[in-house]
């Protein structure tokens, strides 16, 4: 009996540290997830400090990878951990990143990939996958929105006023809006309104006369004017954000990456509210 039970506990012991360190029935050692990791600034914006700023979409064609930037301008694309491309794993070669927001211009980082490893670069990353610099970016447009009121109460019959300011940081900016012209005058239009906790869109404002027209940006300043009823529009209680639907022309997005942010992110819909872009003001409360 004691011999069974020395048996019996040696072989107990014998199943913990296995366990703790790699498969007992065939098995490499569990190792943690590869990650690719650093952080992003924007350039002409006081955030969290120092100029970092989430949502920024950052993805990869080459690598099928795609993630956002948190709230403190911190991302982890986390990569396979095989090195058999049959499992989805890297094949060797150069890869580049992007880093995408509407108004500002993309950012790229080059990596390359060797054995299944990321290969050093004294100047981009290291093996651990960290990147060796800030990826910084830089403006094209500002975009600022000032409702009028700001806090509105629950018996409030008139009209919201919206003043939408785009600041073009360089010559030759033009912006697909959404805009009614008539005998000369210009009427804009265009809003979703969201609820802030929720993210879900509340309300579109827009006329049914409407379309999405490239307007080219004056400087130093273009102010956009927008008027809507609030009369039996009856938001309930809460904090909510008005959007202004403004895609910045250009033709540096490389193919496939608005693909990769979702189907029809450029519309004028709900899927707008998930386009990655810099936009200051457009808050308000209702009472």
């Amino acid at each position: 009996y004691r011999v069974i039970m020395k048996k019996t506990i040696i072989l107990c012991i014998t199943f913990a540290f296995f366990s703790c360190t790699e498969n007992p029935f065939g098995g490499d050692k569990k190792i943690a997830d590869k990650t690719i990791t650093g952080r992003v600034k924007l350039e002409q914006v006081e955030y969290y400090p120092k100029e970092y700023h989430g949502g920024v979409f950052v993805w990869s064609d080459g690598l099928g990878l795609k993630t956002k930037t948190d709230i403190d301008g911190s991302f982890e694309l986390v990569l396979p951990a095989s090195n058999d491309p049959s499992n989805g794993a890297i094949i060797d070669g150069d890869y580049k990143i992007y880093f995408f927001l509407g108004n500002y211009k993309i950012s790229t980082v080059n990596i390359t990939f060797a054995a299944g490893q990321v290969v050093n670069d004294d100047k981009v990353i290291n093996l651990e996958g960290e990147l060796r610099r800030d990826v910084s970016m830089r403006r094209e447009v500002g975009v600022h929105t000032i409702v009028t009121p700001e806090v509105i109460s629950s018996d409030y019959d008139n009209s919201i006023k919206i003043m939408v300011t785009v600041t073009p940081d360089r010559t030759e900016i033009y912006c697909n809006l959404r805009k009614v012209e008539n005998r000369g005058s210009t009427t804009y239009t265009g809003l979703l309104i969201k609820n802030i906790v929720t993210n879900q869109l509340i309300y579109k404002v827009d006329i049914d006369s409407a379309s999405v027209m490239r307007e080219y940006m004056d400087r130093p300043m273009q102010k956009l004017e927008i008027d809507f009823d609030y009369i039996g529009l009856n938001l309930p209680k809460g904090t909510y954000e008005i959007i202004p639907y403004l895609v910045l022309d250009r033709n540096d997005i490389p193919s496939h990456i608005s693909q990769a942010m979702g189907p029809g992110i450029e519309t004028f819909s709900e899927n707008y509210l998930n386009y990655p872009f810099y936009r200051t003001g457009g808050k308000f409360v209702i009472q």
